[in-house]
């Protein structure tokens, strides 16, 4: 009696696709690995841009944040409201030196709003475009930081700033207090 063992089979051709496209599959995986990584980097280059910039910081009068914007590369930012006698909108625009602010410029809707309320004599007509038809620029003395607004729903006081427009008053919308404090923090 004889055995006989086969420790190889016979080549027998595939039934399934091509044996090369188990490869694609990994050539898939290798260009998503490649796209994460790239996108995780460029996520920290952007943070890391974002922490180095200075920011507005927007806080109740117990301290807590409120809302943090970051400043542009002029440190400049706007202060809109409506003004309780004359009803219509004002606006204060702010550049930031240092630690402190300096009152740059005025504009309003009504010249009686400039020249009454701020003792701004000499405005001229906004271009055109502007948000404001008048405006002023002025030299006033700087402002110790932080600024204590109210920021009430009559006052309809909103924060311009490049990114938008942020009603301040919304974010103390109920509250007994609407005292708010804007201050500058990083580098």
């Amino acid at each position: 009696m004889s055995y006989s063992w086969t420790s190889v089979r016979a080549h027998r051709p595939s039934t399934g696709p091509d044996p090369m496209d188990r490869w694609r599959g990994r050539r898939l995986a290798g260009l998503a690995v490649v796209v994460l990584v790239a996108t995780v980097t460029a996520g920290a280059v952007v943070m890391g841009r974002q922490d180095d910039a200075r920011s507005l910081v927007v806080r109740d009068a117990s301290g807590t944040e409120l809302v943090r914007v970051a400043l542009d590369a002029s440190g400049g930012f706007g202060l809109r409201y409506r003004n309780s006698v004359y009803r219509s909108l004002a606006e204060e625009h702010f550049e930031v030196e240092g630690d402190r602010l300096r009152l740059v410029e005025l504009a309003a809707d009504e010249l009686a709003v400039l020249e009454e309320y701020y003792t701004a004599v000499g405005a001229t007509r906004a271009r055109q475009g502007s948000s404001r038809t008048w405006r002023i620029e002025v030299e006033r003395p700087s402002i110790a930081l932080p600024l204590r607004v109210q920021a009430t729903a009559l006052g309809e006081r909103t924060l311009l700033t490049a990114e938008g427009e942020i009603a301040l008053w919304r974010l103390v919308a109920g509250r007994n207090d609407t005292l708010i404090l804007l201050t500058i923090e990083g580098p």
